[in-house]
C-alpha cells in the first residue's frame, strides 16, 4: 500500500512538474511575446476578472464527491447523477453572474467577449475537475495523473502548431490562444467523461433537494475560505487594468513576472496536497506535528532563499531572455515579485496545518482581513506607483496572511518560534545574501555567476544542517 501511494504520487508529480513547466516557460512566454504586452494584459485582467466567480461552479462539490466516493464506492453512479445535474445549474448561474459582472464594470465589446469565452472555458475546465474528482476517488491515480496535463499537451500542441508552422504563425492572435484553450479543455472533458462512464456514471437529470443541502452546509467554509483567496491573490491585476489610462499595459507587465511566480509555487503546492493528509493524521492520533511541520519548512526555506535572492540579483539577465520587449521596467517588477514567494511558500505550510486541524473559520477571517488589506493598499498604490504599487500590495498582503497563520499555527499546537526560525535558519539566509551579493560583484553578474551562487547555497544546506538524512526519512515515515 505505501510503495503503491509514494509511486502513484511520484508519477503525479514529476507528470505535472513536467507538462505545467513546459506550458509556462515555452508555450505561454512565446504566446506573451507574439501577443504583445497590452495584448495579453487585458487576458491576463480577463482570466482573472472570470477567476473571481469561479467559486460558483464547485462550492465545494468535486471536494464532497472526492471523500464520499473513496469511501463509499457503491453509491458513485447515483451520486454522480445528483450533482452533474447541480452543476448544471451553477453552470447557469456563473455565466449570468459573470454577464451582469462585465456589464457592471463597464467592458467594451471586444473586452466582454473575451472575458466571456475564458468564462466558457472555466465551465469546462470546473466540469473537467468534477469529473477527475470522482475517477481519483475510485483509485485510478494514473489515469487521473494523465487527465491533469492532458488538457496542457493539447493546448500545447495546438499553440506550437499555430506559433511556429509556416502560414500559422503570423496569423497567431489572442482568439486563437482562447480558442486553443478551450479546445484542450474539452478534449480533457471528454476523456474524463469516458472514464466516468466506463466506471458507471450516468448521466441523467436527477434533482435532489436534500443532498444538495447536505452538501452545501458542509461544504460552505471552504468555498468562502476559496473566494477570499481567489479574491486577495487575483484581484490585483483587475484594479490594475481598471485604474490606469494604460491599464492593459501594466497588467501586461505585472501578468509577465506572475506568471512565472505562479510557476514556481506549484512546488509548494504540490508539497501541501501531500502534507494534508499527513497533518490530519497526526493530529487525530494526537501526536506531535513539530517534526514534520520543521522539516517540510525547511525544504521550502531553502527554495524560499534562493528563488527571490537569484531573480533579484539576476532580474536584467533572466528576463530578458525570456520576453522581447519593455527589459528594464518588466526586469523591476519580476526581480521584486518573487519576494512574494517566501510569504506564499511558507503560507502553504502553516495554512495547511490549521486546515487540517479544522481552524476553517480562523482562515476565513483571516482572508477577509487580506482582501480588506489588499483593496485598500491597491487603492492608495497603484495610481502612484502602478504596476509595482500591485506588487507592493500583494507582498504586504500575503505577508501579512502568512505571519498570521504562522502564528496561530505556534498558538494552538504549543510551537516555538525559535523552532522555524533559529539560528541555523536564519544563518543560511544571511550566508546565502552573502554568496549572491559577492559572486554578483565578483563576476559582473553572469550567467557563470547565478549558478555558481546557486551551487554554493546548496552545498551551504548540510553545512547549516537543514536537510539530515534522518530527518528525511522520519518525513517519509510519516508519510508512509
Amino acid at each position: 500500500m505505501t510503495g503503491s501511494f509514494l509511486k502513484n504520487f511520484s508519477f503525479t508529480v514529476v507528470l505535472n512538474l513536467l507538462v505545467k513547466l513546459f506550458w509556462v516557460f515555452v508555450i505561454e512566454i512565446a504566446v506573451q511575446n507574439r501577443l504583445g504586452t497590452e495584448v495579453y494584459g487585458t487576458y491576463f485582467e480577463s482570466f482573472n476578472f472570470s477567476f473571481l466567480f469561479y467559486i460558483l461552479l464547485d462550492l465545494g462539490l468535486s471536494n464532497y464527491t472526492s471523500r464520499t466516493v473513496a469511501g463509499k464506492p457503491e453509491e458513485f453512479p447515483t451520486l454522480f447523477s445528483s450533482i452533474f445535474s447541480l452543476k448544471l445549474l451553477l453552470t447557469m448561474a456563473y455565466l449570468l453572474v459573470l454577464f451582469v459582472a462585465t456589464r457592471l464594470m463597464g467592458y467594451d465589446a471586444e473586452h466582454s467577449k473575451v472575458v466571456m469565452i475564458i468564462g466558457l472555458t472555466q465551465v469546462i475546465m470546473s466540469m473537467m475537475l468534477f469529473f477527475r474528482s470522482n475517477v481519483a476517488a475510485l483509485h485510478l491515480f494514473k489515469t487521473d495523473a494523465v487527465l491533469s496535463v492532458a488538457d496542457r499537451l493539447v493546448m500545447g500542441a495546438i499553440c506550437a502548431i499555430l506559433l511556429w508552422s509556416a502560414g500559422f504563425s503570423e496569423r497567431f492572435d489572442l482568439d486563437a490562444f482562447l480558442y486553443a484553450q478551450l479546445i484542450g479543455y474539452a478534449a480533457s472533458l471528454t476523456l474524463a467523461l469516458m472514464v466516468v462512464l466506463r466506471q458507471g456514471g450516468r448521466i441523467r437529470p436527477v434533482f435532489d433537494r436534500g443532498l444538495y443541502a447536505s452538501i452545501l452546509k458542509q461544504s460552505y467554509p471552504f468555498a468562502i475560505l476559496f473566494l477570499l483567496m481567489s479574491m486577495y491573490t487575483r484581484i490585483d491585476s483587475v484594479m490594475l487594468g481598471r485604474m490606469l489610462p494604460d491599464g492593459e499595459f501594466q497588467v501586461g507587465i505585472y501578468a509577465s513576472a506572475f506568471r512565472l511566480l505562479d510557476a514556481a509555487v506549484i512546488f509548494t503546492v504540490l508539497l501541501s496536497n501531500l502534507l494534508l493528509p499527513m497533518f490530519s493524521r497526526l493530529i487525530a492520533q494526537n501526536r506531535d506535528v513539530l517534526p514534520l511541520t520543521r522539516e517540510s519548512f525547511h525544504v521550502v526555506w531553502i527554495v524560499a532563499v534562493l528563488l527571490p535572492l537569484g531573480t533579484w540579483f539576476y532580474a536584467d539577465l533572466i528576463y530578458p531572455r525570456l520576453y522581447a520587449e519593455h527589459h528594464e521596467y518588466g526586469s523591476q517588477v519580476f526581480g521584486l515579485l518573487f519576494f512574494n514567494f517566501i510569504p506564499m511558500a511558507l503560507g502553504y505550510i502553516f495554512g495547511t496545518l490549521l486546515t487540517a486541524k479544522g481552524e476553517l473559520r480562523l482562515l476565513n477571517l483571516i482572508s477577509v482581513g487580506g482582501l480588506l488589506l489588499n483593496v485598500v493598499l491597491n487603492s492608495f498604490f497603484i495610481p502612484r506607483w502602478e504596476a509595482l504599487g500591485a506588487v507592493y500590495a500583494t507582498i504586504a498582503t500575503q505577508g501579512l496572511v502568512t505571519a498570521s497563520t504562522f502564528y496561530f499555527s505556534l498558538h494552538y499546537f504549543r510551537l516555538r518560534f525559535v523552532e522555524f526560525f533559529g539560528f541555523r535558519v536564519l544563518a543560511y539566509a544571511a550566508s546565502s545574501l552573502g554568496v549572491f551579493y559577492s559572486l554578483y560583484r565578483w563576476m559582473d553578474g553572469s550567467f557563470a555567476a547565478l549558478l555558481l551562487s546557486v551551487v554554493l547555497c546548496l552545498v551551504l544546506v548540510p553545512v547549516f544542517r537543514l536537510i539530515r538524512l534522518k530527518d528525511l526519512r522520519e518525513l517519509l515515515r510519516s508519510g508512509n
